[in-house]
């Protein structure tokens, strides 16, 4: 590394490439967080929860929004538990009916000053929405249909059973980057007739990769 780099905060990263070495801007620190903490400092950490009780075989508790064009993407984690016998699933592309649902309350986990919005889409309003998302419950009319692509799965217990989060046991493999332009569902269907609650938390940032 030249001396050059090094005074103006810069350093090589392989084959030949540079970087700027980054501060915090909460902190006045070097940045030696991990990335997704960062993000919560930066304005650009969000998270919305949902519940609600089910009463029956195959009643489902659904959290959707569409993602915007472009090429700022959402990096996100769904956590979900439930208290009876369930089976959470992503999936991407679902059919839905435009419209419908209920707008559910997206929040920038930065709460300092005037937080910033959610570039996702909520579609139950006319025309699609950003900063909220869309809830839907078993007795809702018209719910995202049983279809598109299930990119995870996860069965889910008891009341006894812990949060799970779909995808693994850290969030490197929990974390989904999510296509431009998509719908997305995030959904927990009872298995059996008992009383059930359902409980959903999606905690996502949105990030423009840098080249």
């Amino acid at each position: 590394m030249s001396l050059w780099k090094l005074l103006n905060g810069r350093w090589g990263s392989g084959a030949g490439e540079t970087d700027e070495i980054r501060i915090d801007a909460s902190t006045n620190s070097l940045q030696t967080i991990e990335y997704e903490h960062h993000e919560i400092h930066s304005g650009s950490s969000f998270v919305c929860v949902f519940q609600d009780t089910v009463t029956d075989t195959d009643n489902r508790t659904i959290v959707t929004f569409k993602t915007p064009s472009g090429t700022k993407y959402i990096h996100i984690v769904a956590s979900v538990s439930a208290t009876a016998i369930s089976v959470a699933r992503i999936r991407e592309a679902p059919t839905y009916t435009d419209d419908a649902g209920v707008t559910l309350a997206i929040h920038n986990r930065n709460r300092v000053g005037t937080p910033t919005g959610s570039i996702v889409l909520d579609t139950s309003q006319s025309p699609d929405t950003a900063g909220s998302a869309t809830s839907y419950v078993h007795d809702t009319a018209n719910p995202p249909a049983e279809d598109g692509t299930i990119i995870a799965e996860i069965p889910l217990g008891s009341a006894t059973s812990p949060v799970k989060s779909v995808g693994g046991t850290a969030r490197g493999q929990q974390e989904w980057v999510l296509k431009p332009a998509t719908l997305y569902s995030f959904e927990i269907k009872s298995i059996d007739a008992s009383d059930n609650t359902h409980w959903i938390e999606l905690d996502w940032y949105e990030h423009s990769d840098r080249h």
